[in-house]
C-alpha cells in the first residue's frame, strides 16, 4: 500500500535511539527524507549512517537540546536548508525525572516544562506556517498512556504530556481546513533499550530473573508483553500518511489493552505493585 510519503520531509525528534529511531526508520522506509536529532553527537551520527544504509533514504542529523529555544530555532533552520520545508513533525523527547510530588524539585519541573511541553509548542509553531501554505502537514506528538490514566509516581510526565495532548486537540480545528492534521500517540510499556535496561537492573536488585522483571513491568497488560518500538512507529507512520485524512485532534493509546482493565483489578495483587521510571 502506498502511504503517500515518498519525498515528504520529516523531522523526528529525540531519534538517535528508542522510539524516535524506530519512527525515523519507518518514515524513511516509506520514502520520506528524514531529519533526526539528539544531544549526543556520536550516537546521532551512528544512527544516521545506520538508517541511511538500511533505508536508502536521505537522512540528516542535527545536534540539538530540545529544552533550549535557540537549539530549536537552529534545528528548524538546518532542516529547511538541507531538506526543504518540514511536512511531518514528530514531537518526541526523553523522559523527565520520575517521582511523586514531595520528591520533585522546582528545577525538575522547570526543565521538564521546557523539554516536554515548550519544545513541542515551539516546534509546532515553527512548522505550521509552511504546512498551512502548502495545504498539507502532519504533527504527531509522542506522549504516554499516563495521559489517559494519570500516575502519581510519574507526576511530571503525566502533567506535561497531558498538557501536550490538550494543546494538540485545542489547535486541531483551526488547522484542519488547511489539511494540517495533529494527533497525540500515547504508548504504554514499550521494549526500548531503556526499558530493557530497567528490567535488567530490577532483576539484579531483586535477585530475580530478567523475565520475572519483565513480567512485573507488564503486569496488568492483557496482551502479557511489552510493545515493540516498531509497533509505535507503524501507528505514527499511518497517521502521517494520506490514508487517514479524515481524522485529527485524536489522542490514541497503544498499550496492549491495559487501559481496558479496571484500575482496581489491575492492582488487585498489591505485592506485585512497583514504582519504576519509564514512559508509561
Amino acid at each position: 500500500m502506498d502511504l503517500g510519503l515518498k519525498n515528504r520531509v520529516a523531522l523526528v525528534c529525540a531519534s538517535s535511539q528508542g522510539l524516535g529511531k524506530a519512527i525515523a526508520k519507518s518514515l524513511a522506509q516509506e520514502g520520506a527524507s528524514v531529519a533526526i536529532c539528539s544531544r549526543n553527537q556520536k550516537t546521532l551520527e551512528e544512527t544516521r549512517q545506520t538508517l541511511e544504509a538500511e533505508t536508502n533514504a536521505k537522512i540528516i542529523s542535527v545536534v540539538a537540546d530540545l529544552s533550549v529555544k535557540q537549539d530549536i530555532e537552529k534545528l528548524l533552520e538546518t532542516v529547511e536548508a538541507n531538506l526543504g520545508s518540514i511536512e511531518i513533525l514528530v514531537n518526541n523527547t526523553g523522559n523527565p525525572p520520575a517521582g511523586r510530588l514531595a520528591q520533585l524539585s522546582e528545577s525538575d519541573w522547570d526543565r521538564a516544562y521546557q523539554l516536554v511541553l515548550m519544545s513541542a509548542i515551539r516546534l509546532t509553531k515553527g512548522v505550521i506556517p509552511s504546512m498551512m501554505e502548502s495545504g498539507w502537514g502532519r504533527v504527531i506528538n509522542i506522549a504516554t498512556s499516563a495521559v489517559e490514566q494519570p500516575r502519581g509516581d510519574l507526576l511530571i510526565s503525566t502533567t506535561f504530556r497531558a498538557g501536550l495532548a490538550a494543546f494538540s486537540r485545542a489547535i486541531a480545528a483551526e488547522l484542519a481546513e488547511h489539511n494540517v492534521l495533529i494527533h497525540t500517540v500515547c504508548p504504554g510499556v514499550i521494549g526500548t533499550g531503556a526499558m530493557l535496561n530497567l528490567a535488567e537492573n530490577m532483576a539484579a536488585a531483586g535477585e530475580i530473573t530478567v523475565q520475572a522483571a519483565k513480567d512485573r513491568l507488564t503486569f496488568g497488560v492483557p496482551m502479557g508483553r511489552m510493545g515493540e518500538p516498531e509497533e509505535i512507529a507503524a501507528l505514527v507512520t499511518c497517521l502521517a500518511s494520506d490514508r487517514l485524512n479524515y481524522m485529527t485532534g485524536q489522542t490514541i493509546t497503544i498499550d496492549g489493552g491495559k487501559l481496558t482493565v479496571p484500575l482496581k483489578s489491575a492492582y488487585a495483587d498489591a505485592s506485585r505493585r512497583i514504582n519504576f521510571e519509564g514512559k508509561l
